[in-house]
């Protein structure tokens, strides 16, 4: 189904880019660390780079959740409604979950344009910070649009994770 190829493409590239930006940021502060320990000068904006970094990857980490099936849920309808009713909850949970995750959207989008607007920038490193809190709008948007495939076709749906 072409569908659900879609949505592992994404969660393909997504998985990759949070891996290179755990990467990165793991890179940048063995090198602060080495550089402080061996030559008595750490890098400059290092630490603050990879804050940036880890940013990015959790929340890359917040749709990987949300196109594996590992976010946390209420239970609850589980045992207290009837189980011929599961398939219409758990579509109307799918829609509910899109429409607060695309609401999470809208504000983080008017945030990163007002912060656009000022010219806000990151005092250590002099970057705008705008572009980073891209990276908010682009993950509700993602997993709101994973959750309305899934009510759209059930069948996308990841089966959900197992509690270790």
């Amino acid at each position: 189904m072409k569908l659900q190829r879609g949505l592992r493409l994404a969660q393909a590239v997504e998985m990759a880019v949070a891996v290179a930006a755990l990467l990165a940021a793991a890179a940048a502060l063995v090198a602060d660390l080495l550089g402080r320990e061996v030559f008595g000068q750490g890098i400059f904006g290092a630490q603050r780079a990879a804050v940036h970094f880890v940013f990015l990857a959790g929340m890359l980490g917040f749709v990987l959740a949300a196109g594996s099936g590992a976010h946390l849920r209420v239970k609850a309808t589980d045992v207290l409604l009837p189980a011929r009713w599961t398939p219409w909850i758990e579509r109307a949970s799918s829609l509910v979950s899109a429409l607060l995750l695309f609401g999470l959207a809208w504000h983080a989008a008017r945030f990163t344009l007002q912060t656009h607007a000022v010219g806000e920038r990151s005092v250590t490193l002099g970057l705008p910070i705008w572009p980073m809190q891209v990276v908010m709008v682009y993950a509700f948007v993602s997993a709101g649009l994973r959750y309305l495939a899934y009510a759209w076709s059930p069948a996308a749906r990841p089966r959900e994770a197992e509690a270790a």
